[in-house]
């Protein structure tokens, strides 16, 4: 029962009992109303109490949960706070206050703000006043200052409160978290991915260029095969020539100069070979300072007009282990980039050699003889000398090729190293280091002489290039040896065929067209096994040693173009007892 209800029973009850003073009810009667009325009243009490201990017990889950709420809010691990419109915060709990640095009981009264960084506080404010009017919860990332201890990255989440009779805005609720260990792990993340990715890019950087250099290698192997051939025929008609002129012929000298120009034209190939991974080295003990003055008329020319040329080459250095034809590359090719940088002005271009003491420099292991090439031109800048050593490089309108990049290989297969000095306008030194040979008595390397030697028989010369045939066959001949050719492995296979027994050797190349010299010289050893045969190529013998060399079922020497009559007849006096007397 509502009291409303009950307060009109007993303003009902009150007039019943006013009518029994009327005199003229019957004394029965009225007392049997009083005691209606009094029934009445008294159900109406009942009611009045029971209704009275369901609103207490209402009052105490009411407490209860405000209890339980109270508790939830304070000791939630996140933090919660309640602020007016304005964002001066009426309640925050215990995570609140620990994550803003201030104890509980003094967070009432404080602006929110005031904990917000500097640079994020004129956004939040902005943001207060246009919410107010937002029917869901938005969230924004700033930056928080706690009164004590270092600012952080945090996450809100904010949303309006309401009440009222016309449900309006009265206050934001605040969920903040501090999301400064997930912004370093998605930092820490994104460090991991951009390295991944740059170790990524520089694989396939990597790759590229391997792939260049190998193809570089393949061209460069080519070109110097197809050299080799023409250097053959231009060395074995001038030694032939040669051969056949009277000793006093003034023709003579001229011949020996194209021989020698054309044994160096070959030591240039057996560089490019060298690059290509297809070369062999010399490597004997060397005297640096002496190589370098030999090379004195060949480094004037390759130098400007403009340029001074200093020599101050020490003597009695320990000698090093080095092939020589490279370590003239390296020298040509340093002096080479001095000139370029000096330009058309005059300037000048130091060469010096030393020795390098065991425990300078760096140099704990050994001494060093060094090679140092100074220029007084442009220099290089830092983004420059990063570069100088990536093959084809240049700073110059027309590259001059391998360059450094070949000194680097060079200097790395002797176990050596660079050391470059240079800035812009202050010129450029670079310093190449080379481990001194250690002490060692050498004998000078002999060879068997067979210029007068004279061979018997028939020999098959295989060579798909018509000049080297002929200056083949014309060798062969001038050795006492008759000659029958063919162009390539099916036209060799033919005429061993048709001159069956009286071919006492073959001469055979190793690049045709048609048919292979790998695959001709199988298909000789099935047939004749018993015929020595001789490969002949523009590449060198380690290419071809470990897969065609071999007495047994291979070839039994070999010859490198260019090569002399002299190294002809000294292979063909060895290889086999049935070619010559």
């Amino acid at each position: 029962m509502k009291a409303e209800d009950f307060a009109r029973r007993l303003d009902e009850m009150r007039r019943r009992v006013e009518q029994l003073k009327d005199r003229s009810t019957p004394p029965e009667r009225a007392v049997e109303e009083l005691l209606a009325a009094l029934e009445e009243l008294r159900v109406a009490e009942e009611g009045l109490l029971e209704q009275n201990e369901g609103l207490a017990a209402a009052h105490l889950d009411v407490e209860e949960e405000r209890r339980r709420y109270q508790q939830l809010f304070h000791y939630a691990p996140d933090a919660y706070l309640l602020t007016d419109l304005a964002g001066i915060v009426r309640e925050a709990n215990r995570s609140a206050a620990g994550l803003l640095g201030v104890p509980p009981q003094f967070m009432a009264g404080k602006a929110f703000v005031s904990f917000v960084a500097l640079e994020d506080r004129a956004r939040i404010r902005a943001e207060l006043g246009r919410w107010q009017s937002e029917p869901t919860p938005k969230s924004l990332e700033v930056r928080l200052q706690p009164r004590h201890g270092p600012a952080f990255d945090a996450a809100i989440t904010l949303s309006v409160s309401r009440g009222g009779p016309q449900d309006t805005a009265n206050g934001f609720r605040w969920l903040v978290r501090d999301i400064s260990a997930q912004r370093q792990l998605t930092e820490e993340l994104r460090r991991r991915e951009e390295a991944a990715r740059r170790e990524a890019e520089a694989s396939e950087a990597g790759a590229r260029h391997v792939q260049k250099l190998e193809s570089i290698g393949v061209l460069a192997g080519g070109i110097a095969h197809d050299f080799n051939n023409l250097l053959h025929v231009i060395l074995g008609n001038a030694d032939l020539a040669r051969l056949q002129l009277p000793g006093e012929s003034p023709a003579i000298e001229h011949l020996d100069e194209v021989i020698r120009a054309t044994q160096r034209a070959g030591e240039l190939t057996q560089q490019l070979l060298a690059y290509s991974g297809r070369g062999s080295v010399e490597i004997r003990r060397l005297d640096l300072s002496e190589e370098v003055r030999e090379m004195a008329i060949l480094l004037r020319t390759a130098i400007s007009k403009q340029a001074t040329l200093v020599w101050d080459l020490s003597p009695g250095l320990p000698a090093i282990t080095a092939d020589p034809t490279q370590v003239r590359q390296v020298v040509m090719n340093l002096i080479t980039n001095a000139s370029d940088a000096l330009g058309d002005a005059p300037g000048g271009i130091t060469l010096r050699t030393g020795l390098v003491e065991e425990g300078s420099e760096g140099m704990e292991s050994q001494p060093f003889v060094y090679l140092e090439v100074t220029d007084t031109g442009c220099g290089m800048d830092t983004a420059t000398l990063q570069q100088i050593f990536d093959p084809f490089f240049s700073t110059k309108f027309t590259g001059r090729g391998l360059g450094l990049a070949a000194v680097m290989g060079i200097v790395e297969s002797h176990h050596g190293h660079i050391r470059i000095r240079t800035a812009p306008g202050e010129g450029t030194t670079f310093r190449l280091l080379f481990p001194a040979a250690p002490d060692s008595a050498e004998s000078a390397p002999s060879r068997t002489s067979g210029a007068h030697w004279r061979g018997l028989g028939t020999v098959l010369v295989v060579e798909d290039e018509e000049g080297v045939r002929e200056v083949v066959g014309r060798m062969l001949e001038r050795l006492g040896f008759q000659v029958i050719t063919a162009e390539d492995g099916i036209d060799a296979l033919e005429r061993l065929e048709d001159h069956n027994d009286s071919v006492a050797a073959v001469l055979l190349d190793l690049s045709m067209p048609r048919m292979s010299g790998h695959e001709a010289l199988q298909q000789i050893r099935e047939r004749r096994p018993e015929v020595p045969v001789v490969l002949m190529s523009g590449y060198t013998e380690h290419e071809v040693a470990s897969k065609l060399l071999d007495g047994d079922s291979g070839a039994v020497g070999f010859l490198q173009k260019p090569f002399l009559p002299e190294d002809l007849s000294s292979v063909l006096r060895h290889v086999s007892r049935t070619v010559g007397t």
